[in-house]
């Protein structure tokens, strides 16, 4: 699944190519409609018909990140409103001049929504495990998960808030991996970087919140900032599935220190592996206490 760095480069990217842009007749795959016909609603999380009057015809008039979540800012017949789209496990966005020139045999076979722009191009956006989502909202403040989500790492207050919530009594006895994969202490960040980020800090995944002292909270604070910005500089992490808008792929998988190996880099002792909150998790017992 993507994760913030990813998003960020997404948002970054459309942000060059289609904002101040219209839109045209939008167009849906035919697992969107066979999803819709059985009640599953697959990516579109609302009436297709009702998506497309409103979204066909609009105006983009900016780009946004939430947590892992894309936003895009439209305009329509004087009024606004907004976008949102989560790229699930597999999703990604291209800008190409058509569908068959999406470069991956696999994201041009899984193709789900065409957004025709006024330029001549297209936005595609291509989800071969259709997890991904699209929703439109009045006001941003009305999409629930933003309601609950943390101040976003960038903000000067994040600090703060990251350690309040993680000293929470209520959070006391859970696994300091599973909080910090919780977008309501701080958003955006998911397995890998979390793995990342703990052996970074030298903090265990498995140690429980209310047993971390304040000042290794803020080391750990200050390595998902790391991680996030090393990630940015590397375009991303492409393991399987994530793509910039050109079909691009990253390079941060090549700085991984625990996520996925077999060896700590520090101390060459094995590496162990754990499942906290339903996904694998890899530290050193060694090096992360």
């Amino acid at each position: 699944m993507p994760e913030l760095p990813e998003v960020e480069l997404v948002k970054r990217s459309l942000e060059r190519t289609v904002e101040e842009k219209g839109i045209g007749a939008i167009s849906f795959s035919d697992y969107i409609y066979k999803g819709h016909e059985i009640g599953r609603r697959t990516i579109i999380k609302e009436n297709l018909e009702s998506f497309k009057k409103k979204v066909d015809g609009a105006y983009i008039k900016k780009i946004g990140r939430r947590g892992k979540y894309l936003y895009f800012i439209m305009e329509k017949d004087g009024g606004v409103f907004h976008l949102i789209s989560h790229l699930g496990m597999s999703g990604a966005f291209f800008v190409a001049d058509s569908i068959e020139q999406i470069k991956d045999l696999n994201y041009r076979r899984h193709w789900q929504v065409s957004i025709p722009l006024s330029d001549g191009q297209s936005l595609v956006y291509s989800d071969i495990r259709r997890f991904g989502e699209m929703s439109t909202v009045d006001r941003m403040i009305d999409f629930p998960p933003f309601k609950r989500m943390a101040l976003e790492y960038t903000h000067p207050d994040s600090l703060a808030e990251f350690i309040e919530k993680i000293k929470d009594p209520g959070r006391s006895n859970k696994a300091i991996k599973a909080l910090i994969m919780d977008s309501t202490v701080i958003p955006g960040v998911g397995n890998i970087y979390a793995s990342e980020a703990l052996f970074m800090s030298g903090i265990s995944p498995v140690r429980k919140a209310g047993n971390i002292s304040v000042e290794r909270l803020t080391k750990l604070h200050q390595a998902i900032v790391e991680v996030f910005e090393l990630s940015l500089s590397r375009g991303g992490s492409t393991i399987s599935d994530y793509r910039g808008i050109s079909g691009e792929r990253g390079s941060m998988q090549d700085r991984f220190k625990v996520y996925q190996k077999k060896v700590c880099p520090s101390c060459e002792a094995p590496l162990k592996t754990k499942t906290i909150a339903g996904r694998n998790t890899f530290y050193c017992t060694n090096c992360q206490r």
